[in-house]
């Protein structure tokens, strides 16, 4: 397979996790980076990953805990989360969307369009 050095969104997969979640998934040698974009209302229930995150803000809003501490984000925030802590999110009224990294790579995702559904997140 020939590395993978620009995409558009329609050349890679694409997760629904939950009910008002959709990601588009890109995989590198040492992390993956997901674009989540939530609808209005969506929960995120508490769930942790093995893997570290790190995530920003683009557009709309949302209450996230990381392991017991609540912050409200809005666009340009960002958040990180270490391997094996407990969160979840609240999106408040407008649709949202969230830039996530995840190292090393998340081996629940996605490689290809053709890979199928993924694990919720």
């Amino acid at each position: 397979m020939p590395k993978l050095y620009y995409a558009s969104p329609r050349d890679l997969p694409v997760i629904e996790p939950r009910p008002g979640v959709k990601g588009t998934v890109v995989h590198a040698d040492h992390a993956t980076l997901v674009v989540y974009d939530y609808a209005p209302k969506t929960i995120v229930e508490t769930h942790k990953h093995e893997v570290e995150q790190v995530g920003v803000v683009i557009k709309g809003s949302l209450a996230m805990v990381i392991a017991g501490e609540q912050r409200i984000l809005r666009p340009g925030d960002t958040f990180r989360i270490p391997a094996n802590a407990a969160h979840g999110a609240r999106v408040f009224e407008e649709p949202t969307q969230v830039v996530d990294v995840f190292a090393p790579p998340r081996t629940d995702l996605p490689k290809t369009k053709t890979d199928g559904a993924a694990k919720p997140v």
